[in-house]
């Protein structure tokens, strides 16, 4: 996939949408949270990148492996039946728990079938029984572009680590992530780990990011040196990040290879750290 550029919209200006579209992500879960077998890490409840349609999917849900789906740019949700888009509704207008009903229906034939995954979310009208907005066309279009990026390059990076995770999003922190295991036979909590992953923007940043983040973390102040335009971040958790501002500070057609450059090198940083 060719690398999308970003800076249409300054990264300050994505918040608003950056949590309509949290809140619309929760819809897509719903179908995997409700019909899957629960999974103890609860990979049941996690998103894809669907690049063909550039759409954020679902897991494969129902009696005919039915997949919901969001297009950002549009607020569009949407039933895929093998990758084919079946049905949609707009969610401009709409509620969530009409939403849900609706996709309820067209998922499994009943309205009250799937519910929503149950996590601690940011505060937005729609939380709150209010519609949804189709007002802000253009932040969605460059959060769209940022999430298209961010499973591409964090694919690149992890594609030969063998013990890496599948790259995907996940409903409660709207993070995109794979986690490089690098201890086999051992406990989550006990083994070490590199985890490569993107924020669209939380209580950390409120702009998109990228991040690189050993576990556990380091106790020295003396960390490696990262690729230029990347940072260590101390405060709550340590990690390499390189923030949507210093991304689309360089070149256009230098964004690509700088955050290719800043998650290679800070996973090598990660390393480093570990000794290995």
């Amino acid at each position: 996939m060719s690398w999308k550029t970003l800076g249409a919209v300054f990264p300050g200006e994505l918040a608003q949408e950056r949590i309509q579209l949290h809140w619309a992500a929760q819809l897509v879960s719903a179908p995997g949270t409700s019909l899957l077998p629960a999974e103890a890490d609860y990979a049941h409840t996690n998103l894809g990148w669907n690049s063909e349609l550039g759409v954020l999917a679902g897991r494969n849900a129902g009696a005919q492996s039915l997949q919901a789906a969001l297009v950002f740019e549009g607020l569009e949700l949407l039933v895929l039946d093998g990758g084919r888009e079946r049905s949609s509704m707009q969610l401009a207008g709409h509620t969530l728990q009409q939403a849900l009903a609706w996709l309820g229906e067209e998922i499994a034939g009943d309205e009250s079938a799937i519910s929503l995954p149950v996590h601690e979310m940011p505060s937005h009208p729609v939380g709150e029984g209010g519609v949804f907005s189709d007002a802000g066309a253009q932040p969605r279009t460059e959060l769209a572009a940022w999430f298209a990026n961010a499973f591409s390059s964090i694919r690149g990076v992890v594609a030969g680590e063998p013990a890496a995770s599948s790259v995907r999003c996940w409903p409660h922190h709207f993070d995109v992530a794979s986690l490089m295991t690098l201890d086999a036979g051992v406990g989550a909590e006990e083994a070490r780990s590199i985890g490569v992953g993107f924020s669209p923007g939380d209580g950390s940043y409120d702009q998109p990011y990228f991040y690189v983040t050993p576990w556990p973390y380091p106790d020295g102040e003396e960390l490696p040196p990262l690729a230029a335009g990347a940072q260590w971040h101390r405060t709550e958790w340590t990690g390499a990040v390189l923030t949507a501002e210093r991304l689309i500070s360089v070149p256009l057609a230098d964004q690509q290879r700088t955050a290719d450059e800043a998650l290679e090198r800070a996973v090598a940083a990660c390393r480093e750290i570990f000794g290995v």
